[in-house]
């Protein structure tokens, strides 16, 4: 009972150890945007997997189409036809008129008539770029409107893979003046005339008859570190593109329309011909088999009217998104249930073995609810992180076996080594009753001993051959298996040759001497065994130290001038220890101006350490090829810039050819003799300084003569 109680205490520890350190470390990584694609990819997969819903009738569109075009002739089409367009949809009564072409200059003929239908219609709002783009600048609105005070912004904020998911209910433009949306703009006369107006609800929220607005934040939903500057919300669309009643200009134009058509309506009027590139991609462009298909901005204008309308009068849903503690608490959760109830063991001779089909069922299990959590939610207008809990999930379950079969190693070490105690002592028993009760068979001796031995190394081995097969199927031979053998095995080495001992007087020289070449030769490799072990750990304590830079340390204010003296004084000694030898000349020129910089200490001091014995070792290199009379010379440098400070550090080494530059950062790249380098630490200086604290790292190089390492770090 009281070792059943045991291993149950030991289970729950390793629970508690392994669910939370799994579930924070996943809340990191979601935190530095590794999941950000996914889970933005996952939400465009919502959408398309939900009913379409019924097309809003109260909106329309008048599309400016290839056709149109054609007829026209030219773009932008002229004043004059545009003000004929107004005043057909003005014929009708229409409750609001959004502009979504720009207009910030005249395109006669027919300028004074366009004029003339700006001022007659109050409900007409027209469009402005109010913070432009990545393609192009802010446009000014058409000068009348913007007298009239009738004039709102076409922008919306891009997501890092050129969709549009978040749309602006207002923002401020390069002066500080808030602008209205074009949507925002046309339901608020909407809204205006059925005597709703928007109000404002403690700080941020926007409430607008049965639905309020909530501003978007840049971590909200799957984003990290959006930009959230105005006040955005998330689009909800109705459905992909096509979803509204659209009609051309000339069908407008040449009156093939029915008379009420616009009545009561909000009409927006935009490009939908494909030439003129006003496209925008949304989350119904995702398409695995071709070409994404985009929607027109007039329709994306609509998609939002529509959104704000139908939530202020029927209360349709926004979407919406998890406090932040609560999303670290469900991917906390999903990583206790990957602890607790995925993984299935069963014990055979008290080793804890996974049984792979029910577990994978599990899996499955698990993996399908989440994935229907994640749907079910999105159908009730909730965003909540599906893709870093099915991490979560996944990455506990993974570590709670590798964890359970290091217990099952350890267990199996322990028993190899009790196995092999026991054995020397029956062995020590043994030869010592046949020497007191065989004396009379001394001639016998040799021949008897040698059959023990014999007898004894092929028990051991069968033994150890079995227990060895069965540890290397479950865990795959691992390396601390190997290290660890291997020490053991010296030392029963040295063992067995002082128990052999008192026996060699017994033998003949020659078989004492083979003995001992024997014995000596096994020592050597094992002892070589446990060298190339020790190898590729230090490998391995590498490839964690460049795994480490992905993690987020404490900044702090560092003096970079000193950080590099310690780092100097450090590889040079290092360098004197490794070689009496070793003579470097060091020379530095510090700009004291600059002062300390917000990093990670030790991260940065590491980068230079690498770098700097790099340079060390290729001066100290050629001084080697060349003799006495050539002087290694390293050259640090520190320079303050007005964005940052750059750091150069050179050698006047054997220098790098060109074939190699581009890849003295990959990870095991190196382009010293075999066993004298892993090929990391260039890897690991420039992830340090690039991807760690924002910076860059150059090298410039000429063969025989110079290699120059140039850093930047920013002072921001």
């Amino acid at each position: 009972m009281w070792k059943k109680l045991r291993a149950q205490q030991g289970q729950w520890r390793r629970i508690l150890a392994i669910a939370p350190t799994v579930g924070i470390t996943l809340i990191v990584l979601r935190a530095i945007g590794l999941f950000q694609m996914l889970e933005l990819s996952l939400f465009d997969r919502w959408f398309d997997w939900r009913p379409l819903e019924d097309p809003d009738r109260r909106i329309a569109i008048v599309g400016i189409t290839e056709s149109d075009l054609r007829q026209v002739g030219t773009w932008p089409i002229p004043d004059r036809l545009l003000a004929q367009l107004l005043n057909k949809i003005k014929a009708q009564n229409p409750a609001a008129i959004g502009l979504d072409i720009y207009r910030d200059l005249p395109v006669d003929p027919g300028y004074d008539e366009l004029v003339e239908v700006f001022e007659s219609t109050p409900n007409l709002i027209g469009i402005r770029k109010a913070v432009g783009d990545r393609n192009r600048q802010g446009v000014a609105p058409p000068p009348v409107l913007a007298r009239l005070d009738r004039v709102a912004a076409n922008d919306f904020p891009w997501d890092a893979d050129g969709k549009i998911r978040r749309a602006f209910l207002y923002l401020d433009d390069e002066n500080g003046n808030i602008i209205y949306s074009l949507a925002f703009r046309l339901a608020w006369i909407y809204l205006k005339e059925r005597g709703i107006e928007p109000k404002l609800e403690g700080e941020t929220r926007i409430v607008l008859g049965k639905t309020s607005f909530s501003p978007f934040s840049s971590h909200d939903g799957g984003y990290v570190g959006a930009e959230d500057s105005g006040y955005q919300v998330l689009l909800n669309f109705r459905g992909p593109s096509h979803t509204f009643d659209r009609v051309s200009l000339f069908e407008v134009l040449e009156e093939r329309i029915p008379s009420d058509f616009f009545r009561d309506r909000i009409i927006l009027i935009g490009s939908t011909a494909e030439s003129l590139k006003d496209y925008l991609l949304i989350p119904y462009s995702s398409d695995f088999m071709g070409l994404p298909e985009a929607m027109a901005g007039v329709e994306v204008h609509a998609n939002l009217t529509s959104q704000i309308i139908a939530g202020a009068l029927e209360g349709r849903s926004q979407l919406k998104t998890w406090p932040e503690l609560l999303e670290w608490l469900w991917i906390l959760a999903w990583s206790a249930i990957g602890t607790t109830i995925i993984c299935q063991w069963y014990y055979e001779n008290e080793l804890a073995k996974i049984s792979f089909p029910r577990t994978g069922t599990r899996i499955a299990i698990a993996s399908t609810s989440l994935l229907a959590i994640g749907y079910l939610s999105f159908l009730s207008s909730w965003w909540i992180p599906i893709i870093p809990a099915f991490f979560s999930l996944v990455a506990a379950t993974i570590v709670n076996t590798g964890y359970t079969l290091w217990d099952n190693l350890k267990l199996s070490h322990k028993r190899i080594e009790d196995y092999a105690k026991t054995l020397e002592i029956k062995v020590e028993q043994r030869t010592f009753e046949l020497r007191e009760k065989n004396q009379q068979l001394e001639h016998t001796l040799e021949k008897l001993t040698a059959a023990q031995k014999q007898m004894i190394a092929q028990e051991k081995l069968a033994y150890l051959g079995s227990l060895a097969a069965g540890i290397a199927h479950e865990i795959r031979n691992p390396l601390n298996f190997v290290n660890n053998f291997a020490r053991i095995s010296v030392e029963l080495t040295e063992e067995i040759i002082e128990e052999l001992e008192p026996q060699l007087e017994y033998l003949e020289e020659e078989c004492v001497e083979e003995i001992n070449d024997i014995f000596g030769e096994l020592k050597e490799s094992i002892t070589d065994i446990s060298s190339h072990g020790q190898r590729i750990e230090k490998i391995i304590q590498g490839m964690l130290m460049h795994a480490q830079n992905d993690e987020t340390g404490h900044r702090e204010a560092t003096d970079i001038n000193a950080l590099l003296k310690e780092s100097i004084e450090l590889v040079y000694h290092s360098l004197k220890a490794r070689d009496k030898s070793f003579e470097m000349t060091l020379e530095t020129d510090y700009d004291n101006s600059i002062g300390e910089l917000y990093v990670v200490p030790q991260y940065i001091s590491r980068a230079f350490l690498n770098i700097l014995t790099n340079a060390c070792d290729a001066a100290y290199a050629k001084q080697k090829k060349i003799g006495d009379s050539f002087v290694p010379l390293v050259i640090v440098k520190t320079v303050n810039l007005e964005s940052g400070i750059e750091i150069h550090i050179r050698d006047n080494g054997v220098g790098i050819s060109d074939e190699f530059l581009d890849k003295i950062f990959n990870p095991f790249f190196t382009t010293k003799p075999p066993g004298e380098g892993t090929g990391l630490g260039l890897s690991i200086a420039y992830d340090t300084i690039v991807a760690a604290h924002q910076g860059d790292i150059q090298v410039k190089s000429e063969v025989d003569s110079h290699t120059e390492f140039i850093i930047f770090l920013p002072k921001k």
